[in-house]
């Protein structure tokens, strides 16, 4: 097995298509992949074969030809081969049937299909492999088939979680491409230097006031707590004129009042001086 690169960086890439074709050719690609993967890449006879291996190193190398590696030995090869192995040793301690461990190994290898070819992230790879598992645990053709039970689903989604997507980071740096980028500085071309200008002299007459200057303007605008305490002032500025206007509002009604009762004091003692004079 190796990681397909995605479509169009491949064959469009190499002129074998035109750009606008690419998307009809990318659905024709997923259109040929089967809906179902129950012993699509392992067969009963495979099964049979693995179940009969006599040393770890057997069950390996069926693993790898059903899984079509196609890796030249070596140490991605090995990476590769002990993880299809211990998927098997899981489906095995399991006690799973020859058609769940068949589906469960196939669609692992489709999670790192997927995942590889268009380089996601462990969230996009982990979505990928929920949504097979989903496909193939609930009986609703022709949607999806139940080969899993509930419990299946639970305990494979606890392994892959603590195997392969604990260590997804290590899966990806050891079989995605990587562009290491190297680069030298000439410094024979460098080597030149301009000469160094010597600063004007200063005189106290070309000197300006900094806060004249437009781009200076932001070293001297006021603080937070500056517009803080101009904001108080204003407030208080208003409140104090305020208590003024009223104060003479009083003052002025108190004043009426006063005259008032000023001038019926002085009609009462009229009326009152004429009724003595009266009498």
């Amino acid at each position: 097995w190796r990681p397909r690169p995605p479509l169009r960086g491949g064959l469009a890439a190499m002129g074998a298509l035109p750009v606008e074709a690419e998307d009809v050719a990318a659905k024709l690609e997923i259109s040929r992949r089967p809906l179902f993967l129950k012993f699509t890449d392992v067969t009963k006879a495979d099964l049979e074969q693995l179940a009969a291996a006599p040393t770890k190193a057997d069950v390996k190398r069926l693993l790898k030809e059903c899984m079509k590696v196609d890796e030249a030995e070596g140490l991605r090869t090995e990476i590769l081969a002990d993880l299809h192995y211990h998927n098997y040793a899981f489906c095995m301690s399991r006690g799973f049937e020859d058609v769940k461990t068949s589906t469960f190994l196939s669609v692992m290898k489709r999670v790192l299909d997927e995942a590889f070819s268009k380089r996601l992230e462990a969230e996009g790879a982990f979505e990928i492999c929920k949504d097979l598992l989903l496909k193939h645990g609930v009986e609703r053709p022709p949607w999806s088939v139940g080969i899993f039970s509930f419990e299946d689903i639970r305990a494979i989604m606890d392994y892959v979680h603590d195997g392969f997507f604990r260590h997804y980071r290590l899966y990806t740096y050891a079989y995605m491409t990587h562009c290491d980028l190297s680069f030298a500085i000439d410094r024979q071309a460098t080597s030149a230097t301009l000469p160094i200008k010597r600063p004007k002299k200063l005189v106290p007459a070309e000197e300006v006031d900094p806060e004249a200057q437009p781009e200076f303007a932001y070293l001297f605008e006021p603080t937070e707590a500056e517009l803080a305490e101009q904001e108080r002032l204003r407030q208080k500025a208003i409140a104090d004129e305020r208590s003024r206007l009223i104060k003479e509002k009083v003052e002025e009604g108190v004043k009426k009042l006063i005259e008032q009762f000023e001038h019926k004091l002085q009609d009462q003692d009229e009326r009152f001086k004429s009724l003595m004079g009266t009498a």
